[in-house]
């Protein structure tokens, strides 16, 4: 599985959103888009409040999803 394939939960609830399908420099942050199991995109900013911990091991990465994001 490469980088790109990692999967996405949410921070407190711990929920699936779907896996990595690109990642864009946007020249301010990273911008992740995440593609859900149901084929819609996610885009995620890459920034430390969004963006809780990338875990290679597990390919997982916790997300907190503020409000107005999704």
């Amino acid at each position: 599985t490469s980088r790109r394939q990692r999967q996405m939960c949410k921070e407190t609830e711990n929920i699936l959103l779907g896996k990595v399908e690109d990642i864009y420099n946007s020249g301010a942050n990273d911008i992740y888009v995440i593609k859900s199991e149901d084929g819609k995109q996610i885009l995620l900013p890459g920034t430390k409040e969004v963006i809780k911990q990338i875990d290679l091991e597990q390919e997982r990465i916790t997300v907190h999803i503020i409000k107005g994001l999704i």
